[in-house]
């Protein structure tokens, strides 16, 4: 292993928490493997960086060098990337249009600090990565449902910040099924649909009709709506079930119960320019987008429980903020 700019910001976070473990909750990742890493880092300095006691962890004479060393190194590091972000004007961010695009510029704003960022928003997949293609846009975060995936752009990367988020359905709380923990699909069969638009080319409606397909029906989508709002009003009064993100709230008239088996799923994904200033940055936004997206999942019981038996752990946070519903 060799040590690079990523360890040193570990060393010092680690020294400025006083513990592991409370290092390992401001870096949102799991405090056994904090500790394997700082022990590979330690392995390659050659020596302990650490002592540990039960009242948490002190420097060593080595520490002390490499950490007070590492912090001068990452102020300098970080004004140099301030300053050539500046210099080659601003960081123009795309965000799909449902998006938080709020909470993704205040993390790209903490990964580059002192950057020149404007916001942009982008209304599809296709047209989004056709601005990346011809330098407009630095790189977007959107969605995409599975076989609807398009090429990149040459000199264009992607990295996934949530690889599946299963689509809910809502439910009025007094239906049939409201009181069942997973809807067979084919139990739905018969039921009008609320869906989202599908005129952000993220490939919705297709992936849709493709699981009702598996499950033996054509389904009958009634209305096609991009709030939440909108489609809370048309479950609450009658008019269909809808297909929710696990990140709503619902109100307490309506519930939210996934499908069961295959769940109907989208991606978040990060896609960026390689000779964009943010491709030096995109380690750290990437980390913090993920850790942002595990913290709010900790605050939506019927999405923890589901991300729980699923996919793992997840990291609890302490203050929802509102977030797009419409899957």
């Amino acid at each position: 292993m060799r040590l690079d700019i990523r360890h040193v910001r570990v060393l010092v976070e680690i020294a400025s928490a006083g513990s592991i473990r409370k290092a390992a909750g401001v870096l949102h990742v799991a405090q056994p493997a904090l500790a394997a890493q700082l022990q590979r880092i330690e392995n390659v300095l050659g020596g302990a960086v650490f002592t540990r006691a039960r009242s948490g962890i002190t420097p060593t004479e080595l520490g002390r060098y490499v950490i007070g060393s590492g912090r001068d190194l990452l102020a300098r590091f970080d004004r140099l990337l301030a300053d050539t972000a500046s210099a080659s004007g601003p960081v123009v961010f795309g965000v799909m249009s449902v998006l938080d695009a709020g909470t993704g510029l205040r993390l790209l704003r903490t990964a580059m600090p002192g950057a020149d960022i404007a916001l942009h928003d982008v209304n599809s997949v296709p047209d989004a990565l056709a601005m990346v293609r011809r330098g407009e846009l630095d790189l977007v975060l959107f969605y995409e449902f599975p076989g609807s995936r398009l090429p990149l752009p040459d000199g264009v990367l992607r990295r996934v910040v949530t690889e599946v988020e299963p689509a809910f359905v809502g439910l009025p709380a007094d239906h049939p099924h409201a009181c069942l923990d997973a809807l067979p699909l084919e139990a739905l069969a018969s039921e009008r649909w609320i869906i989202g638009g599908d005129a952000d080319g993220a490939g919705r409606e297709a992936r849709f009709r493709s699981l009702c397909g598996r499950s033996g029906f054509s389904p009958r989508i009634r209305h096609r709506v991009d709030t939440c709002e909108s489609m809370f009003q048309l479950v609450r009064s009658g008019e269909g079930i809808a297909l929710f993100s696990p990140m709503c709230v619902p109100p307490a008239d309506v519930v939210l119960r996934p499908l069961a088996g295959e769940p109907h799923y989208k991606s978040t994904v990060l896609c960026w320019r390689v000779d964009s200033p943010v491709d030096l940055h995109v380690d750290e936004f990437h980390r913090l987008l993920v850790a942002d997206y595990q913290g709010e999942i900790g605050l939506r019981a019927h999405y923890r429980d589901w991300w729980v038996a699923n996919v793992g752990d997840v990291v609890e946070s302490s203050s929802p903020r509102p977030v797009p519903c419409v899957i």
